[in-house]
């Protein structure tokens, strides 16, 4: 991969996950029932979506910094895994302190979570959460994203090809000629 195509998947990692991710959770402001707030916060803690989020973080600084290390490297060799594990540790270090802070994520989806819930609502996912069920299903939900992750990466893998194949088709039946360039 040369730098500049490094570039254009580095800087688009770092958007999705720095700018773009978190203003999807952003919904329209309203005054909201502290208590339902509290509610809503309480459930996100049973629900596990801090480990659910750094899962993702994780997942993603292991993509992309290889990929920062192969493009440093070649202007400095002194790029090393030692440092490449401190700039993901600070990383995912930051992003664990952001996610419950004032302004954080979770200040970020209680909104959502409002919109879309009353607050009786709340207060039974709340009780199911402290149910056997719910305790399970709270403390299988990062694996299943874990796992998860996998499948969708597996499941893209598959549909490239289709995909590839299908749009050379699409573009052939619209009179496109797609010439495949040479290998130097």
């Amino acid at each position: 991969m040369n730098r500049k195509q490094f570039h254009s998947k580095f800087t688009f990692w770092f958007l999705a996950f720095v700018l773009v991710l978190p203003q999807l959770a952003i919904a329209e402001s309203k005054t909201v029932n502290p208590d339902k707030v509290a509610d809503i916060r309480k459930l996100i803690k049973m629900s596990r979506l801090e480990d659910v989020v750094l899962l993702s973080a994780n997942n993603i600084l292991d993509q992309i910094l290889p990929m920062l290390k192969r493009a440093m490297a070649t202007n400095s060799p002194a790029i090393n895994e030692a440092i490449i594990e401190i700039a993901k540790n600070a990383t995912l270090s930051l992003v664990g302190r952001q996610i419950w802070s004032p302004g954080g994520l979770v200040d970020r989806i209680v909104p959502l979570y409002n919109k879309h819930y009353t607050r009786e609502e709340i207060k039974a996912l709340i009780r199911f959460y402290k149910t056997p069920l719910g305790q399970k299903v709270a403390s299988l939900r990062p694996e299943i994203t874990r796992e998860g992750i996998i499948v969708a990466e597996q499941w893209l893998a598959y549909l490239k090809p289709l995909l590839t194949q299908a749009m050379r088709m699409s573009l052939e039946k619209e009179g496109y000629v797609l010439v495949k360039k040479k290998k130097k």
